[in-house]
């Protein structure tokens, strides 16, 4: 039986999480599939990519195509030339991409014109937001798609709505696999970072925040800074700061200024120390998909900036709450940071996510396209 050459595009952090599992499945257990990484470079601050690959074990790219930063249409076009090349020199059977990024638009794109296969992992996940990017690619790159690897049976019934069912698996969601793999990890070495870091836990909120409609726009960004401010007269607040966002506090002041007490800016962390801090924190405030359905399933309460969401089962049993308002942030976490009801209830939620096999499966689909 001849190889199948799978070429797998990531770029951004969410990427080389969702990616790992998939990545080891095929490596390990099927040589019939010969797999090549393509980093397009999206994420080039080194705290938000090279580091992933050491911590999940990734081995290194074959090629990183170094797009960096600029508008939407730039770095996807930027990505696209560098793909559109190596595709045509490499002649892969199939293009694989996880995620919504501008990466996973890029690569869709560049393969089906050039009529190669696409697979797309995490398929079939709608916010009904047009104005996020996210929401753009994702549609895209599923309606490029020969395969769509679905995480959840509402990603199936999504795809379906849209006329594409017959290339739809459930497959269950690949964070589960990376979360059964890493949580050993994450206890081993959390009491070691928490002592460092002098936290205690349930004694913090944690925050993370990079999306244009909280960020970039000044005056918002100061209005949810403001709300910490008041969340931090009764809970530390633990801020690990995206690079994105780090630009917009710096414009504000923020780091410098006498006012923020006990709120603590942090560098981008890895993901293991991230783990840490969330499943040790009294609850998340966020605007990451990937971080919603991480409290989710290590149980930790979750506030949502933002008015939609993408993962809809997080929503239940209020384990997820959507806020749009940042006036609105101190009360909402004061409100669910020490309600053991409400903790105790997240805790017995079934999780809709999948049993942590969804690489196997994916892998096994992979195969049988051979």
């Amino acid at each position: 039986m001849s190889k199948m050459d799978v070429m797998l595009v990531v770029g951004a952090r969410p990427q080389f999480i969702k990616s790992a599992p998939v990545i080891k499945e095929i490596l390990s257990k099927h040589r019939e599939i010969d797999l090549s990484i393509i980093h397009s470079g999206q994420h080039y601050d080194q705290q938000m990519s090279e580091i992933f690959f050491r911590e999940l074990k990734i081995p290194a790219p074959l090629v990183n195509l170094q797009a960096g930063s600029g508008s939407h249409a730039t770095q996807t076009a930027m990505m696209m030339k560098g793909l559109e090349g190596l595709m045509l020199k490499t002649k892969p059977h199939m293009v694989m991409v996880p995620g919504d990024t501008n990466t996973t638009l890029a690569a869709s794109l560049a393969a089906v014109k050039l009529a190669i296969p696409v697979a797309h992992i995490e398929a079939g996940m709608r916010s009904g937001d047009m104005t996020m990017p996210e929401e753009i690619n994702r549609k895209l790159a599923d309606h490029c798609s020969t395969l769509l690897f679905a995480p959840t049976q509402t990603a199936v019934c999504n795809l379906k709505k849209e006329g594409l069912g017959k290339a739809t698996r459930l497959t269950g969601d690949t964070m589960v696999d990376v979360l059964h793999t890493v949580v050993p990890f994450v206890q081993l070495k959390q009491d070691t970072m928490l002592e460092r870091l002098e936290l205690l836990p349930q004694d913090y909120v944690l925050v993370t925040l990079h999306r244009p409609s909280n960020v970039d726009n000044l005056n918002r960004l100061r209005e949810i800074l403001t709300a910490l401010r008041k969340v931090a007269k009764r809970l530390q607040v633990i801020f690990p700061v995206h690079p994105r966002t780090r630009a917009r506090l710096a414009k504000l002041g923020a780091f410098s200024s006498p006012k923020n007490g006990r709120i603590t800016f942090m560098s981008p962390q890895g993901y293991i120390e991230i783990l840490i801090l969330l499943k040790n924190a009294s609850c998340l405030l966020t605007d990451s998909g990937g971080m919603q359905k991480e409290s989710f399933l290590l149980h930790v309460p979750c506030i949502t900036l933002r008015s939609t969401t993408e993962w809809p089962e997080t929503l239940i049993g209020k384990a997820n709450q959507l806020l749009f308002k940042p006036e609105m942030i101190p009360k909402a976490i004061l409100e669910i940071a020490f309600n053991e009801k409400l903790k105790q209830t997240i805790t017995s939620l079934r999780n809709p996510f999948g049993d942590g096999h969804a690489s196997g499966k994916i892998a096994r689909i992979l195969k049988e396209t051979l």
